[in-house]
């Protein structure tokens, strides 16, 4: 039964994290509450099947004592008066549930599972309590060069959707009928529309509002004739939010007042309105929701289903100016959790893997400089001096390769992934590669093998990672020839600029006179920072960190270092609001930008921005030798 509803707000406001809620907050809680009571030597069982409608999220103890003990009896907690226990933590994924054994006479309440997930999206203390508890790593922390965890980009991930204003979530097309129209009118244009509410406007004004749930209780369940007036079961002078208020300030009117729909005004004028299902997409959008549900997906399908709202965070990340750096760590990211669940559920199918061994990396994904669409490149380390199980592997990377495909990260187009048997070795075959690219280089094979020096650990033993990355570092510090045949690879990619600093575009294919912002903007600042960081066998291998790591290790000018630093930001930042616009207009995203769209002052900055590369490329030139001498 549910317990008096002051009297569950007076047991929870004394007890955290409850008693960071505010009084709306509260009072949804105490309503979502069930009481319940066992006896002392009994057993607690949580209901959370799928389909239970009131499955159980979370346990809090009134009075009393319970255990929680693995099956074995192992003792793992004690909860008395105010502590409380996630059924997440009972009934634990891929391993054997938990017991609660009652040690006193026990009551306790019971919350919704619904109502926990709901008011974790309007309380950063309930949101913080459910990732704390959840058994799966969270993806914003990802593996830095020397294989510890860092958190990134922390000022972007926190920006809760619910600050945004309902202005930027709400349906502007406002869809009404007048009072005296009929209910069957009313119903057939909500059926065509394909809404839920109907804004009723008398002479422009507001006087009411007619929900699905009004024909059902007002009309259906009370056998009302559908060619009666909409006034008569309309409910009159509904709430309404302004504009300008945040989601925040509306999720919490919708739970105070029971209601899923929001006319919004502004001005004293009706000029939308915000339904919850607004609430929940902006959500969906956001990294906690992402984290979530990449976190829980026990399929390829629901990893899928959760990447596809990834291309709408990225387009709000920019919206709200967004450094381009922290863009790409977050991009990134979100494609380290999701091999990283590919990963888990991959030895879940075909069991835990016969060896060690260690997910590679390579290109953007290294660096954390993703955009969207970038492709897949990685590989698999596996150790030395054993006999390793190749079928079992073969098979596991080809079901991540298929998983990371699915999820949005599309096929390597020169087969750079471990499912390619070249790229699935032992450390030793991959420290051959290695001093063969270097050693023994050629213009080709720099080229091909120029990703391969950007290359990070993900999941798996990291000692293998560093004992292959460190090997990397100390042959091509000292080989001249190499860095002078990385330079003339690096040349190739030359800035977009002609002789008097005019516009040089693309000549030919589907993107005639454009600019590509990849290959002639971003790409030859990575260059650079690549070639300098291996003279010097510096560590980072992030291009905004290499700059700072090569300034401060005295191999650059701190001019020419922040100067790459800013036209990389700049160049990434027109790159990244391009696909931006093109995501919102429903067409490919590329690397693709026709000049003629940008304003003049953009255009001049963006020349300079050309320009700086182009004098940092001819430094690297003098440097480097510009070729084989």
């Amino acid at each position: 039964m549910v317990s008096e509803t002051n009297d569950v707000q007076s047991f929870l406001v004394l007890h955290p994290p409850f008693n960071q809620l505010k009084q709306a907050q509260l009072e949804y809680a105490s309503t979502n509450m069930f009481v319940a009571f066992s006896k002392s030597g009994s057993e607690i069982t949580l209901d959370i099947s799928p389909d239970n409608a009131n499955k159980i999220g979370m346990l809090i103890v009134r009075s009393g004592s319970l255990e929680i003990r693995t099956k074995s009896g192992e003792l793992v907690d004690r909860l008395s008066t105010g502590d409380y226990v996630l059924s997440e933590r009972i009934n634990r994924k891929d391993k054997t549930p938990l017991r609660i054994l009652v040690l006193e006479d026990c009551l306790y309440f019971e919350l919704s599972d619904y109502a926990l997930w709901t008011l974790s999206a309007s309380s950063n203390e309930i949101a913080a309590l459910v990732e704390h508890e959840s058994d799966n790593e969270v993806i914003s922390d990802v593996v830095s060069s020397d294989g510890d965890d860092v958190l990134i980009a922390d000022p972007v991930v926190n920006d809760s959707y619910l600050s945004q204003h309902v202005s930027k979530v709400m349906s502007a097309n406002i869809i009404s009928v007048s009072p005296e129209a009929s209910i069957r009118e009313a119903a057939e244009l909500m059926k065509d529309s394909r809404i839920s509410a109907l804004l009723i406007l008398r002479a422009n004004q507001l006087v009411g509002i007619l929900t699905d749930r009004d024909l059902r209780s007002r009309v259906l369940a009370k056998g009302v004739s559908d060619d009666v007036v909409v006034a008569e079961v309309m409910t009159m002078s509904p709430r309404c939010i302004d504009a300008d208020s945040h989601l925040y300030d509306a999720h919490l009117k919708m739970l105070s007042e029971g209601v899923h729909h929001l006319p919004v005004t502004k001005n004293a004028k009706t000029v939308g309105i915000l339904t919850l299902s607004d609430i929940l997409r902006a959500n969906n959008a956001e990294p906690l929701s992402l984290i979530r549900a990449i976190n829980r997906a026990d399929t390829i399908y629901e990893l899928g289903s959760a990447a596809e709202n990834l291309p709408g965070l990225v387009v709000k990340l920019v919206e709200r100016d967004a450094r381009a750096v922290d863009i790409g760590k977050i991009i990134t990211s979100f494609s380290d959790g999701i091999t990283k669940r590919l990963l888990r559920l991959a030895e879940r199918k075909f069991g835990v893997p016969p060896c060690d061994y260690a997910w590679l990396a390579f290109g953007s994904q290294a660096r954390q400089e993703q955009v969207l669409g970038s492709d897949q490149d990685n590989g698999l380390l596996l150790p030395d001096g054993i006999d390793i199980d190749d079928d079992y592997f073969k098979k596991f990377a080809a079901f991540i390769n298929d998983g990371l495909d699915h999820c949005g990260m599309p096929y390597c187009p020169g087969d750079i992934m471990a499912k390619n048997d070249k790229w699935r070795q032992p450390l030793h075959v991959w420290q051959k590669y290695f001093t063969r690219w270097i050693e023994e280089p050629s213009p080709k094979a720099v080229m091909h093998s120029s990703i391969f020096f950007d290359m990070r650990h993900i999941a798996g033993n990291v000692e293998l990672t560093q004992q292959l990355r460190q090997y990397v570092l100390d042959k091509a510090k000292s080989n001249t020839i190499f860095l002078a045949m990385m330079c003339d690879n690096a040349l190739f990619h030359s800035p977009p600029l002609g002789f008097f600093k005019t516009f040089v575009l693309e000549s030919d294919g589907d993107h005639n006179q454009t600019l590509n912002l990849k290959k002639r903007g971003t790409i030859p600042i990575v260059d650079i920072a690549r070639n300098y960081a291996l003279s010097a066998s510096l560590s980072p291998l992030n291009t905004i960190e290499r700059l700072h790591a090569m300034q401060d290790a005295g191999i650059m000018s701190k001019e020419m270092a922040y100067s790459l630093i800013d036209a990389h930001e700049f160049i990434a930042g027109i790159r990244l609001d391009a696909q931006g616009r093109q995501y919102r207009e429903n067409v490919e995203i590329n690397n693709y930008l026709d000049p003629k769209n940008l304003s003049p002052l953009v255009r001049h900055q963006l020349k300079d921005a050309f320009n700086v590369v182009r004098d940092a490329q001819s430094a690297m030139r003098t440097r480097f030798g510009g070729g084989v001498i």
